[in-house]
């Protein structure tokens, strides 16, 4: 008998926290939006740990529209997408930067054309560096990866997809 009162007990007591809750839950909507967040959560076993292996909350900071993302490991690239229609070619061009860097950089290495600068070029380039100043002893180019974002923001612009 006693055993029936105490199961009954509880029985009330997880109804009342339940009942609880969902009020709770029904009248606060960002604490519902919460749980159902961390509901879910993904959980892996790491050793004596339980560590998550996903972020619920990850893309509430994007507005509203179509994005376009790619995930590799220690990466992640999130672009807004545009032209929904369009992100096949989009994601193509994206995943061809790499291959254009390395064929850029293939196709820029450095080699001399001829060794020692003449008499004559020398003078000249001195006159020029005292004409223009310091700042052309050195020149710079851009970037591998700048030149690659050009040709694939060129090639979309081309098919009219930018």
């Amino acid at each position: 008998m006693k055993k029936n009162k105490e199961l009954e007990y509880y029985q009330n007591e997880c109804e009342r926290l339940r009942d609880q809750l969902n009020y709770k839950f029904k009248t606060d909507e960002v604490a519902a939006r919460a749980a159902d967040k961390e509901d879910k959560r993904l959980y892996r076993k790491a050793g004596k740990k339980y560590v998550p292996v996903n972020d619920p909350y990850a893309y509430d900071g994007l507005r509203d529209g179509f994005w376009l993302i790619h995930i590799e490991e220690g990466c992640t690239s999130i672009r807004q997408q545009i032209y929904p229609e369009k992100s096949p070619v989009t994601a193509a061009a994206r995943l061809m930067e790499e291959k254009l860097i390395d064929i850029i950089r293939k196709a820029s290495e450095a080699r001399p054309q001829k060794n020692p600068l003449t008499p004559e070029e020398k003078k000249d380039w001195d006159k020029f560096i005292a004409k223009h100043g310091n700042s052309f002893n050195t020149l710079c180019y851009p970037s591998f990866q700048e030149n690659a974002e050009k040709i694939v923001a060129a090639l979309l612009d081309e098919q009219g997809y930018v």
